[in-house]
Parts: structure tokens; C-alpha cells; sequence
């Protein structure tokens, strides 16, 4: 609908938020803010609750967790102070081995040395992944990536450098290291100084400590909803990779940092060199998953839609969900965040712009967006965690039974919608939270991967080896593709 003279947020009303207010009238959510950026006009929104204990409502202000949306942040940072120093400055450029700033890295094959800043900025250096976040047991030391680097000695690469796309999140705490030695200073200090403050994103920060206790979205995880007290997606170790907190108002002036000036519209926020984006922006390998993720460049996802080039990064952490993608030939930018993980992100960011950009009239061609938010049904597993929390195990597995026999189908009762349910809880070790839907869950379909999958990484995280062995070789019995449970009865194995 970008051909339409209507002002963005006429656009909006009239395409956008009925379709987000049906969304969420039909499914377990908590908050959710949206901004759209187009040009100089920017429409921001806020709905439902930054914490049900209080009832706090969303606002533009409001604080959310970023989770992997840090990344493109991260990695505008350290090109931004390679690119206004040069290499001379610092010994550093991005191909240099980043041993030569972080030497206590090792890896246990004796190829440390072969890993570069271009390849973890890429996710091409073949350092494996993060395999256990540790958000129950945060460390907050200034000394936290340093010791993160340190434990990575018994790792060794998965693939050689240059060679294959393999996503790292261990790859970007590194780079928060060599930014903070590079810098003399810490981590958090360093972005906010290089990059935070020069766009005049004051608020935002990547320690938990300074974000205002009355601003803060706080995580909602489980099915019925909860906010797990004492627990939170937030380490220092993992603090690149995933910790950045903003807002829409900031994230808008973040969006909007990335466009190309234009010489006749007077005062304009802060833009990041073209220098810098276009080497931030440049593809960097194949990642072959249209049509978010067609490459991978230095930080940003490359892809395209509805004709458009964009970049773009998703985050989610337990209790968080956040889409980010900028189409900057349109001057034009989305972001979607959440306080739980069971809203739809990239469908709501690909529905905005199917109502914003150029493009055939979203009610002659409806894009993917929109379509996929117009046919969504409400997920099985809320009806089913309700039923279990009320009237007990039973009578929730009969529910389960009935709702999906329906005809013509009125849930959705894809595997999908029950690991969102219950992921977030397991990945801060609080099990306690997810075990009646995940016995549930098992009883309802013996046949589910995903089941028995989620289950014996629930029982992994309790120290119960042996029931977690078998749960995991049920799910393997079932599918013996199933990669996740794969992985996480070698991580048993190994440990």
C-alpha cells in the first residue's frame, strides 16, 4: 500500500492494527510494542502489559530485552572504531586473528589463531555455539567475557573459517571482548561510547543494572503465562551476543540512522557513516533461507521482500521475542518486541511492511505478513495449560484430544506453539514452571519428537540423567532426524 497518499499512521489504522488486535485477542501474550519508521514519519504503539503482576501497561518507554538483536549493534561498533582509526591505530583490522587482542582464547584443535573478526561478524569463522547460557547463575564481573574466552579451550571448530555459515553467539562475546580491550575500557562502556551515544540512544544499554526498575518489561515465560521471579535472561558472559535493552522511541532513531540523508528536510537525527554501512551491509556468504536470511554480512541478515532488499536480525531469549528489519532504499524500518515468546514477530514486521512499502495493494495481493496473520488460529496449548492448571492432568489431555478433533479446525495444534510454551522456562532452569504441560504434552501425543525432546532437556537441566537419556531416545525413536535431541543426547554423552 505504499502507493496510497495516506500519512503512515492512516496506513496503519486502517491495515495494521486490526490485525494485531485480533492476534492478540486470539493467544496467551503479555506486551508487545511495535514501531514502523518511513522517512521522517514515525508511528509507534504499545499493548498489553510490561508485567501482569502489575498490570503496568506497554509504552514507546518501555525497556525490553534485545536478546540476539545486540548483534547488529555489536557489530556496527567495532567496524565504526576500526573504520575511524584505521589499523595502524591499533593493530587491528577484520581480518586480523583475534588472539592478537585476546590471547587467553584457545580452542583444544590449536586453531584459535585462525579465527577472525570478519568471521565471527559473518557467523563464518567455524566457532561453535553457545550450549548453555547460564542465565541461572549470572555472572556480572567486569572481567566476565575474559573468562568466558577462557572456557572455550576444550572447543574446537566445527567447520574451517571462510568455509560454511554456522551461527555462534560464543563468536560475538569475543568480539565484546576485543571491543573493550581496544578501547581500554569495558564492554558495555565502549558500545555506549562508540556507538550509543553518537545516535543519541541515552537510555539504551547492555547492563540490566541501569535499565529503571519502572520502566523494565520483565520476562513472561510457561503456559498459563508467568514471570519467573529471580530469574532473568542476563549475564555479563553472554552480554554482546544477546543483553542490549532499548525501546521503540531509541530504536526508531536507530532505524532511522541507517537511511540516506536527504538534503531538504531540515533537522535530521544522527546517521551512521556510509562508510560504515556499506561495509557492515555487504553480504558475506550464502545462508540460502529467502526471504529474511539469503546471506549473512557483517552483524545483518540480508535478504529480500516484496521486492525490496533488507536487513534485518530476530532475537529471543526466555521471556523475549524481537524482530528488527530495515529496507533502506525505502527508508523504511520495523521493530517488533515482546515480553513473552509466544507472539508471532516476523509475521507482525512482514505484515507492516506489506502495508507500508511500494508495492500491489495489500487488498488485491496480500504479502506473507498479512496473510499469515489473517489465517492464524489461536494455538491449542493455551486452552490445554489452562485446562491442566485447573482441573489436573487428565482432564487436560482429553481437552487436548477433543480441541484437536475438531472439524472444521479451530486451534492450531502444531508441535511449534507447545516448544515456545515451555523453552524459555527450561533455559533458566526453572523446570518448575513447564513440568504439568510438559507431562501433559507426552500424554496427549506419545507420537511427538518435540515432546519427549523438550522433556528430556527438562530432565538434563534437573541432573536426571537417566530419564533424560531415555525421553530424549523416545523423541529419536520417533523421528531419528530430529536434530535438537540429537544434539542433547551427545551433550550427555560428553558430560
Amino acid at each position: 500500500m505504499g502507493d496510497d497518499p495516506d500519512s503512515l499512521q492512516d496506513s496503519l489504522q486502517r491495515g495494521l492494527w486490526p490485525l494485531i488486535d485480533d492476534l492478540l485477542g486470539s493467544r496467551a501474550t503479555a506486551g508487545l510494542a511495535i514501531a514502523v519508521v518511513r522517512g521522517d514519519e514515525v508511528v509507534t504503539r504499545g499493548l498489553g502489559v510490561r508485567d501482569r503482576r502489575t498490570g503496568a501497561p506497554v509504552t514507546p518507554e518501555t525497556m525490553f530485552h534485545l536478546a540476539s538483536v545486540s548483534k547488529p549493534f555489536v557489530a556496527t561498533a567495532l567496524v565504526s572504531l576500526i573504520n575511524s582509526s584505521g589499523p595502524e591505530e591499533h593493530g587491528f583490522a577484520l581480518d586480523t586473528p583475534i588472539r592478537t587482542w585476546v590471547p587467553e582464547f584457545t580452542l583444544a584443535d590449536g586453531r584459535a589463531d585462525e579465527v577472525t573478526a570478519r568471521g565471527l561478524l559473518s557467523h563464518t569463522s567455524g566457532l561453535p555455539d553457545v550450549s548453555d547460557y547460564g542465565w541461572h547463575a549470572p555472572n556480572v564481573r567486569d572481567d566476565a567475557l575474559a573468562e568466558f574466552a577462557r572456557s572455550l579451550s576444550h572447543r574446537q571448530l566445527v567447520s574451517d573459517p571462510g568455509s560454511a555459515f554456522s551461527y555462534s553467539n560464543a563468536g560475538y562475546e569475543l568480539l565484546g571482548l576485543v571491543l573493550a580491550r581496544l578501547t581500554g575500557t569495558t564492554f558495555e562502556d565502549a558500545v555506549r561510547r562508540q556507538l550509543l551515544q553518537p545516535l543519541g540512544m541515552h537510555a539504551s544499554t547492555f547492563l540490566r543494572a541501569e535499565v529503571p526498575p519502572h520502566l523494565a518489561a520483565a520476562p513472561h515465560v510457561g503456559m498459563p503465562l508467568v514471570v519467573p521471579e529471580g530469574s532473568y535472561p542476563y549475564t555479563r558472559c553472554h552480554a554482546p551476543s544477546s543483553s542490549l535493552h532499548s525501546n521503540l522511541v531509541e530504536l526508531c532513531r536507530w532505524m532511522q540512522a541507517h537511511f540516506s540523508s536527504t538534503p531538504d528536510t531540515g533537522a535530521q537525527p544522527p546517521r551512521l557513516s556510509p562508510s560504515v554501512r556499506d561495509l557492515v551491509w555487504r553480504p558475506v556468504f550464502p545462508v540460502g533461507d529467502p526471504p529474511w536470511e539469503e546471506a549473512m554480512a557483517l552483524g545483518w541478515c540480508v535478504g529480500r521482500y516484496r521486492g525490496h532488499r533488507t536487513l534485518s536480525h530476530s532475537g529471543a531469549d526466555p521471556g523475549f521475542g524481537a524482530r528488527l528489519v530495515l529496507v533502506p532504499e525505502q527508508r523504511t524500518g520495523v521493530v517488533v518486541l515482546a515480553n513473552s515468546n509466544t507472539m508471532p514477530t516476523w509475521s507482525i514486521a512482514a505484515a507492516a511492511l506489506d502495508i507500508v512499502l511500494p508495492g500491489p495493494g495489500e487488498a488485491s495481493n496480500p504479502g506473507d505478513g498479512v496473510a499469515v496473520l489473517r489465517a492464524a488460529l489461536p494455538p491449542l496449548v493455551g486452552p490445554v495449560a489452562q485446562a491442566a492448571a485447573t482441573s489436573g492432568p487428565d482432564a487436560a489431555i482429553a481437552l487436548a484430544h477433543d480441541l484437536a478433533a475438531l472439524d472444521p479446525v479451530e486451534f492450531d495444534t502444531d508441535d511449534e506453539e507447545f516448544v515456545k510454551a515451555v523453552w524459555g522456562a527450561i533455559e533458566l532452569h526453572r523446570t518448575d514452571l513447564v513440568w504439568p504441560l510438559l507431562r501433559v504434552w507426552t500424554g496427549a501425543r506419545p507420537g511427538s519428537a518435540p515432546a519427549w525432546t523438550m522433556t528430556g532437556w527438562a530432565y538434563q537441566v534437573d541432573g536426571q540423567v537417566a530419564q533424560a537419556r531415555s525421553a530424549l531416545q523416545r523423541a529419536l525413536d520417533v523421528d531419528p532426524t530430529h536434530e535438537e535431541a540429537a544434539r542433547l543426547l551427545r551433550d550427555l554423552a560428553d558430560g
